[in-house]
């Protein structure tokens, strides 16, 4: 699930399907553990994704490759 930080503009794009997501984890964590503490929250879980990236800052941040632009033709 990809979900997208933009630090200009201070907010986190997620998948619109998103909240069904977090359901269907939900549901396979009660089915695996009755402990309630390890549900995951709407917010609760990009958290933990951020705070595991940053832990592991040297193989789980990435650069982004630089974008190809169309060459200009003469005359523009």
């Amino acid at each position: 699930m990809r979900i997208i930080l933009d630090t200009d503009k201070k907010t986190i794009t997620v998948p619109w399907n998103y909240s069904e997501k977090l359901e269907a984890m939900n549901k396979m964590i009660a089915e695996i553990s009755e402990d309630k503490a390890k549900q995951k929250t709407f917010s609760g879980f990009i958290d933990e994704c951020w705070k595991y990236a940053m832990e592991h800052s040297d193989t789980n941040i990435k650069t982004a490759q630089k974008p190809n632009r169309p060459a200009k033709s003469k005359g523009e």
